[in-house]
């Protein structure tokens, strides 16, 4: 590859064998380069095809630091999560930690406590993989992330097993899933075990449930018989009293209606959730 422009010493504008333009990232990537020169590939440690334009061009507006901060952070959660991220994800992650950066220089905080205990629970390795970055930051930048920085980037990260979702997708997902999962502990009369494999197994049903719904304007796929939600409701009276309730909360709020597939499989949740497990 060769070497066309700086974004700054550890971001630049190359070119490949093919004529193909490219931004790569490493550290001291463009340190006394001109044009035409050959880069070390051996210190690339992130490349784009430089076709986002919208986006890429914000690297030359960042401190270097915050470009070596982010490669750390992706570094990390991919071992961490075991995801990878792509170049959209990955430019996003550093114009958001960019803003934040911005923003604790300001001493400018939002912190939501309720949100961040919600999100904790909802999201505990994503969340677990945030307190990581956090405490990357605040080595590497030398300076304190708002606690309100720990809820954004767990949104980031559960956005990577994902493409097609956005942060505002997650947000409003996130919040959907907290008000159901209190309108079954209140069905209930208690708490759930937000430990146990169900209650995950609740989450990841859910989230996927709501971004169909969010993202879909298709008529529903194929139904299965009818008559398996009937012996359902029959054996799970309880479960679909809670499920009609999720229903309706779903149909105020959102005008969404749900399938007899979409009851059947949130019965059958309803009832793992709410049952202690051996």
């Amino acid at each position: 590859m060769k070497f066309i422009r700086n974004y700054n010493n550890n971001a630049a504008l190359v070119v490949d064998d093919h004529h193909v333009e490219w931004v790569v990232i490493g550290k001291g990537i463009g340190f006394g380069k001109k044009t035409g020169d050959l880069v070390d590939a051996s210190k690339i440690t992130q490349r784009f095809k430089s076709e986002n334009t919208a986006n890429i061009d914000n690297l030359g507006e960042y401190d270097k630091s915050i470009i070596d901060v982010t490669s750390d952070i992706v570094n990390d959660v991919e071992s961490f999560l075991k995801v990878k991220f792509n170049d959209y994800q990955y430019l996003i992650l550093a114009d958001h930690i960019n803003f934040a950066y911005e923003r604790a220089k300001e001493h400018i905080e939002f912190t939501d406590r309720a949100v961040n205990w919600e999100v904790k629970k909802l999201f505990p390795k994503e969340y677990q993989a945030a307190l990581r970055s956090i405490k990357i930051i605040d080595k590497d930048l030398k300076i304190k992330f708002a606690k309100d920085e720990l809820v954004f980037l767990t949104y980031h990260f559960v956005n990577l097993e994902n493409e097609k979702e956005s942060l505002q997708d997650t947000i409003q997902v996130s919040k959907i899933i907290a008000d159901i999962i209190n309108i079954i502990q209140i069905s209930y009369h208690k708490t759930l075990d937000d430990e146990s494999f169900s209650y995950s197994r609740l989450v990841s049903h859910l989230r996927y449930f709501l971004i169909k719904k969010i993202k879909s304007n298709k008529p529903a796929g194929e139904q299965l018989d009818p008559s398996l939600l009937k012996l359902m409701i029959a054996k799970y009276p309880q479960e679909n009293q809670t499920v009609q309730k999720i229903s309706t909360f779903l149909r105020n709020t959102k005008g969404w209606a749900l399938s007899s597939n979409d009851q059947m499989y949130l019965i059958l949740h309803v009832w793992r959730v709410t049952h202690r497990e051996n």
